[in-house]
């Protein structure tokens, strides 16, 4: 892996997160990174690029070397998967849009229709970068799609700590309350999350810690932030039939919104 980390940005205060990521991660990962502009124009409309550049210095930080910048027309969600593409990039890095009062995080349109629209893994970026990313947690419903997520995490931030977690419900738990219900189906999610660990290099195996949790996956993922200093979550989407189809996952969709932690989702295509 050595392409671009491309940050993308709308001139607002949000993005600015993003781009201070995206020159944390440039200088940890030893990666080139380019912010990156799009805009819908008028017909026969032309953008200044020294105009431009101006904004473009002006949005990063103070003492920031070696970032490139780039801009083109067109819708921003297909421009930036766009030039990704052609750069070849690492990843693509975004703010998240909005928050409402109580401070669960949403993501704007632009944000998801990238994510929509590429195979290129996309962070999403929610807190201000205080350190690298050192512990990472992985969402796994045991499918090949969260292999290739843990082996992209793995190999993006080989000295991460790694926490693999699976979370299950127990169908219709108003009536099965058994406490032998619950045990069976933990017992069997316990027998995947092995096999799912043996599908992964020994290298990797040795750096991560294997979490089983019974309720809903968004519940399960903030607690295990909270507990464990979570930096980074990374999640498996499952392309065409699923994910990137008409509209975003519900269970993707959960926990990309409500993760209280930057969080990325990693295309099918990545692992290729």
């Amino acid at each position: 892996m050595s392409g671009p980390i491309i940050a993308g940005t709308d001139f607002g205060p949000r993005a600015d997160r993003a781009i201070d990521r995206a020159i944390a991660l440039g200088e940890q990962l030893g990666r080139e990174v380019i912010v990156f502009h799009a805009r819908d124009l008028p017909p026969y409309s032309t953008d200044d690029g020294h105009d431009l550049d101006a904004q473009l210095r002006e949005v990063l930080p103070r003492g920031a070397q070696g970032v490139q910048f780039a801009y083109k027309s067109g819708s921003p969600p297909h421009a930036i998967g766009e030039y990704a593409d052609e750069k070849n990039a690492e990843l693509i890095v975004l703010g998240v849009a909005r928050h409402n009062s109580i401070g669960d995080y949403f993501l704007g349109t632009a944000v998801d229709n990238c994510i929509r629209r590429t195979d290129l893994p996309v962070l999403v970026v929610k807190k201000r970068p205080q350190r690298e990313y050192e512990t990472i947690a992985i969402a796994t419903d045991f499918s090949e799609f969260s292999v290739r997520a843990a082996r992209w995490a793995a190999e993006m931030f080989p000295d991460a700590k790694l926490h693999l977690l699976h979370a299950f419900h127990v169908p219709y738990a108003a009536w099965n309350n058994a406490a032998y219900v619950t045990e069976e189906i933990s017992g069997y999610a316990r027998e995947k999350m092995d096999e799912f660990m043996k599908a992964l290099p020994d290298e990797v195996q040795s750096r991560i810690t294997t979490h089983v949790e019974k309720g809903m996956l968004t519940s399960a993922i903030n607690t295990l932030i909270a507990r464990e200093g979570i930096d980074l979550v990374v999640l498996g989407s499952h392309g065409e039939t699923g994910f990137r189809h008409a509209t975003i996952g519900s269970q993707a969709n959960s926990l990309l919104t409500s993760s209280i932690a930057d969080t990325v989702i990693i295309g099918p295509r990545v692992a290729d």
